[in-house]
């Protein structure tokens, strides 16, 4: 088996281990697939944890039509972009969430539902307004027994208030947007985590010169997913005292 690590790049440039070779395409959609992809991503998870995923993958997919869940459909590109992406994220932050983590806007759990999953000890609350998506998000937490998670009915204001020690966001809106949505629920030393495109200087710019009292940048790194040439930039900001 090839070296098949994520490509990563520091915000100084500095370039990690590249993956090579891809994913034999003999594998029909289905839970061997899924776990063949999370294995040669590195990405280590238990057998419980690989159903789990299979049960929202197929939750996903029998839905779509009805709550306008994902535009994207084909099974490789579900994998990569929908759940082996969310949980490199848990792996490149150690494996350690904030708990509670608050998912803003998380429209079909993504990406709390496989964050969930990957970190089960991470209290999570997923945030959604539309309705549909409410009632897909409270028949996955009960079809995969998912315990420490709350689905809270509504958008996040600035007026939101209840404490979290993370916030997470997965193409919401800007980063200063959600810097200053959740400046009074984020607690000091609290972790804003933001999974963007690889074409978010200048957002990234405007929230440093904005929030520079309130907020201090502790990571941006660029990375790869694993047999793709989709580039994505994970950034966390650390509130403050």
């Amino acid at each position: 088996m090839g070296d098949c690590s994520v490509t990563m790049r520091s915000s100084t440039g500095s370039k990690q281990r590249k993956p090579n070779g891809k994913p034999e395409r003999g594998l029909p959609p289905g839970l061997p697939a899924l776990r063949e992809w999370f294995k040669r991503s590195q990405v280590l998870l238990s057998d419980k944890q690989i159903q789990q995923l299979w049960q929202y993958h197929t939750l996903l997919r029998k839905r779509n039509a009805e709550y306008d869940l994902t535009r994207i459909y084909q099974f490789d590109n579900m994998v990569q972009k929908h759940y082996v992406d969310c949980v490199l994220v848990a792996k490149m932050l150690g494996w350690k969430l904030p708990s509670p983590l608050l998912d803003i806007g998380t429209g079909a759990g993504l990406p709390g539902i496989p964050l969930k999953i990957a970190c089960p000890e991470t209290e999570l609350i997923l945030s959604e307004g539309r309705h549909k998506r409410i009632a897909f998000l409270h028949e996955v937490v009960k079809a995969l027994g998912l315990k420490g998670i709350e689905v809270y009915e509504a958008k996040i204001y600035p007026s939101f208030s209840r404490s979290v020690q993370g916030v997470i966001t997965r193409a919401l809106e800007s980063i200063p947007k959600t810097l200053g949505r959740v400046i009074k629920c984020l607690e000091p030393g609290g972790k804003a985590i933001f999974m963007k495109g690889p074409s978010c200087r200048d957002e990234l710019a405007e929230a440093l010169s904005a929030f520079q009292d309130r907020y201090t940048l502790s990571l941006d790194l660029a990375y790869t997913i694993p047999y793709s040439s989709h580039h994505r930039r994970l950034i966390v900001f650390e509130r403050l005292p």
